[in-house]
């Protein structure tokens, strides 16, 4: 019975380890989207020169190259663009994430959206 109870055990552990990774986190700024995996690993995805509406490439960096699309939202919030003449006068241009939205796509075709910044859970 032990036998039966440890094959079982190691047929779900190695189940685990051998599932895919998935995206846990993303973070964003001006040049650089981040994506943070399940299994520790970062992924890169840089921004071309020109491209204030978003960007869309291959992750890099990481063991997954997944297509990935930034949808940055271009329409004004007053507030918002008072803080970001503020934080640049200052040299923190980088300091407010840009409102958008990273769309994955991973081996199984599955889209996973996230916003940014990021909605806080309540």
């Amino acid at each position: 019975m032990r036998i039966i109870s440890a094959l079982i055990l190691a047929a779900a552990l190695a189940g685990c380890a051998a599932s895919a990774p998935r995206p846990v986190e993303v973070t964003l700024d001006r040049t650089l989207l981040e994506v943070r995996l399940s299994n520790g690993q970062t992924c890169l995805g840089p921004a071309p020169d020109a491209g204030d509406a978003g960007w869309s490439g291959t992750l890099q960096g990481c063991a997954v190259a997944w297509p990935y699309t930034v949808d940055i939202d271009t329409r004004t919030n007053p507030v918002r663009f008072v803080l970001q003449e503020i934080f640049t006068a200052i040299g923190l241009a980088d300091a407010l994430a840009p409102v958008a939205t990273v769309t994955l796509t991973d081996d199984a075709g599955r889209l996973r959206r996230f916003a940014s910044p990021a909605v806080a859970e309540q």
